[in-house]
């Protein structure tokens, strides 16, 4: 199962047993209870933190200078996450009319999870005080904007670090963990509350003994199934090469029979045994499918390409990609994303040209302005100088200007991306950068 030690929702540390323990130890706790620390070691220098000292010195997440009791709250103290290891699957299943039955495809589902934990404070009061935070934290950062049927980012810990750390060797900062080398931080995407903070007991001192441990339950859905590792950075900023003789020569043909290169590469495919010519298969009509009316193929093009190693995920997971490019001092045209497997580590030379698994296209991108591929939220997102991030779907498509199928690198065999635009867009400061992640299911 996974950690219980830490968790983080939408940016905001919601369990953390280092900082409860060392608050229960500065009279933080009732005096009826004993809290221990069985929690990862080390884990504020895992956390980049310093040592806790209490809510107010710390600035702890639910501090806040107007409520007096919450200085008196000492934390969430996670106790069970259950359902949080695998994304449930399903397929159909339709009997066939003699033996056995056809089985669908595989399709992973949403993941519904069941939290557990214990409220901790001095008071009652400051035990209320953190079950209104605590509610009020899972509401999630999107609940009052226009995207309030998305949901945020969970993060947690899939187990101990193996090895404490000292203060400054890891992260900076709690929420940026997952950028730290053990490899031990996970992320789910669009996770949202599906069912309110209930109470399950409470426990409070006898006589006047003043204090309060509560325990409580909440379920949290996640949108999109998969488990996410910490993003790698295989390339970065990295800029075109430099124009050559032949980028700026055009070879004109006036061959009637000339096929572009979607049209050679589908002429190379293996063609079917043929059948009987008296008795041709019946010829299904192309359905009609949406397609970019922006999207020109230019003259010519320069092309830079980045490699992804072998081993860079396991065997049994697979690898989605986050592009970002830069138009650098012009606006850049003609971009093209294509992902080859190259399972032998060849050059570009010696692969062939047909043989990539998906494409992305641009269409367009202004001066100054860098594009991001999100592979994991399925998102695309444009950001200019001194504007918000724009949506930019509608610029983007697959091959051919049709629908974008969004790449998956799969089997841990190596890769080469190649991102290759108009030759006469590109200024000398574009660039691209490359990071993977691993998607666990």
């Amino acid at each position: 199962m996974a950690s219980t030690d830490w968790l983080c929702f939408s940016g905001v540390e919601l369990a953390n047993s280092a900082r409860v323990y060392a608050y229960s130890q500065a009279g933080l706790a009732p005096r009826h209870a004993s809290v221990r620390d069985c929690g990862c070691e080390g884990l504020p220098a895992v956390l980049g933190d310093e040592p806790y000292t209490l809510p107010a010195t710390d600035d702890a997440p639910w501090y806040d200078p107007a409520e007096p009791s919450s200085t008196d709250f000492a934390g969430f103290l996670c106790t069970d996450i259950e359902d949080i290891e695998s994304a449930p699957v399903s397929r159909a299943v339709t009997n066939r009319l003699g033996d056995g039955a056809v089985i669908g495809r595989r399709r992973l589902g949403a993941r519904t999870i069941t939290v557990t934990g214990v409220l901790i404070g001095r008071t009652s009061c400051a035990v209320d005080y953190g079950h209104r935070w605590l509610s009020s934290v899972l509401q999630g950062a999107l609940a009052c904007g226009p995207a309030a049927c998305g949901g945020d980012d969970l993060e947690f810990m899939a187990c101990c670090p193996t090895q404490p750390l000292a203060p400054g060797e890891c992260c900076p900062g709690p929420c940026t963990g997952p950028t730290c080398a053990q490899g031990v931080f996970r992320t789910l995407r669009d996770v949202a509350l599906t069912s309110r903070v209930r109470k399950v007991r409470s426990i409070t001192g006898c006589g006047c003994c003043p204090g309060e441990l509560r325990e409580v339950t909440f379920e949290l859905t996640a949108g999109r199934p998969h488990v996410l590792r910490p993003a790698v950075t295989v390339a970065e900023a990295v800029v075109w090469p430099p124009e050559t003789p032949d980028d700026e020569c055009v070879q004109w043909s006036t061959d009637p029979g000339c096929l572009d290169e979607a049209g050679e590469c589908a002429a190379q495919q293996p063609q079917p045994c043929p059948l009987d010519p008296n008795c041709p298969p019946p010829t299904l009509p192309d359905l009609p499918l949406p397609a970019n009316p922006c999207l020109c193929e230019p003259f010519t093009r320069r092309q830079l390409c980045i490699a992804v190693p072998q081993g860079a995920a396991p065997i049994w997971a697979d690898l989605v990609p986050l592009v970002e490019i830069y138009s650098g001092s012009a606006l850049l045209r003609g971009i093209r994303i294509r992902f080859y497997p190259n399972p032998f580590g060849a050059a570009f030379a010696d692969l062939d040209p047909c043989a990539w698994c998906s494409e992305i296209n641009i269409s367009y991108l202004p001066a100054a302005a860098k594009l991001t591929l999100d592979s994991t939220r399925r998102t695309v997102l444009v950001q200019c100088p001194g504007r918000a991030d724009t949506p930019a779907e509608d610029i983007v498509s697959g091959p051919q200007g049709r629908p974008l199928s969004w790449p998956t690198l799969e089997c841990g065999i190596p890769y080469l991306v190649c991102v290759s635009a108009d030759s006469t867009t590109i200024a000398a400061d574009a660039t691209v950068t490359l990071r993977t992640v691993v998607r666990e299911v």
